[in-house]
């Protein structure tokens, strides 16, 4: 018997559907159950939405979070997961809402709320560096140490890498460190920051604070050459990278100060080796300031003590 083209093609169709026949009654349990699930977690979606309508937020978190607990792979699962973590924003719950949002971003990357969550954790993690926020069960406000509100800022950063939020997420984890008086964290997220970031809005910014603390820490007594000479660099790196910046007239006083410090000292040095007889010592000093200053009372001083002990 002779066959058409078309009729080998359907016949071979036929065959091949043949062995899925069999599979069709546990394909059909299998899809009457997953929608049974769906069922009920669409039921117990439209509880909670209806519990948060009448303003009961409790019971509806509740339901939201029973929904990503037995139903995790329901269409449903995601938005619940959104409207938690929502929920505890509106209500001030703000930890509790951004490690809702940091499950969301983790297990939900295809939702259409993905970008809100991320805006939405952003600022919870900005407030928290920023202020106060309520940090117990009776509601009283203290702040986040700096260790977890870093961790915060970090996951921010994180989570786009390569976004404006992450290098503001950095500068902030520098900001907060700075003000909470650990200059060694601060230094260290700044330079986190123009290391990874060096064309960053906040990169100037964070170059100049890096010279500021080490200079606050040669002044606060630490006042060997080694500090103020990392500082002096600090400032001058920004001169190189941002010489356009708002912050480059501040960095070039700052180099000048330091350079009149350091003239100072030369001075300083002198006077204590000419007060104990050691002229020739004395002499070296006075002529580096000579060297390194401009024309003014201290440079003629030394003009004039290095004539006195015959220094020429």
């Amino acid at each position: 018997m002779l066959f058409s083209k078309t009729s080998l093609l359907l016949l071979l169709g036929a065959i091949l559907a043949l062995p899925s026949c069999s599979s069709d009654p546990e394909q059909a349990r299998l899809s009457s159950e997953a929608r049974a699930l769906d069922g009920r977690a669409q039921g117990l979606y439209n509880a909670s939405y209806a519990a948060e309508k009448a303003g009961e937020v409790s019971s509806a978190v509740k339901g939201y979070k029973k929904i990503n607990r037995l139903y995790p792979m329901s269409p449903i699962a995601a938005e619940s997961q959104y409207r938690v973590s929502r929920l505890l924003q509106n209500d001030g719950e703000l930890l509790k809402a951004f490690e809702s949002y940091n499950s969301f971003l983790k297990n939900y990357p295809a939702s259409s709320h993905y970008a809100d969550a991320m805006k939405q954790q952003e600022v919870i993690a900005h407030n928290v560096a920023n202020g106060q926020i309520k940090n117990s069960f009776l509601g009283w406000k203290s702040r986040i140490d700096a260790k977890r509100t870093a961790e915060m800022l970090t996951k921010v950063r994180n989570n786009a890498p390569r976004s404006v939020s992450a290098e503001k997420a950095q500068f902030t984890i520098g900001t907060m460190y700075r003000s909470r008086k650990n200059p060694q964290k601060a230094i260290e997220a700044f330079r986190i920051l123009t290391r990874d970031y060096p064309l960053s809005q906040y990169a100037p910014e964070a170059q100049y604070q890096i010279g500021a603390m080490l200079l606050d820490e040669a002044k606060g007594g630490n006042q060997d050459a080694a500090n103020l000479d990392r500082a002096r660099n600090a400032f001058e790196d920004l001169l190189i990278r941002h010489p356009g910046s708002k912050r480059a007239a501040d960095a070039k006083r700052q180099i000048s100060k330091i350079s009149s410090g350091d003239t100072q000292r030369s001075y300083d040095i002198a006077e204590f080796y000419r007060k104990k007889g050691q002229n020739r010592s004395a002499i070296l000093y006075y002529k580096e300031v000579v060297r390194t200053s401009t024309p003014g009372p201290l440079r003629n001083k030394a003009q004039a003590k290095i004539s006195e002990l015959g220094g020429s």
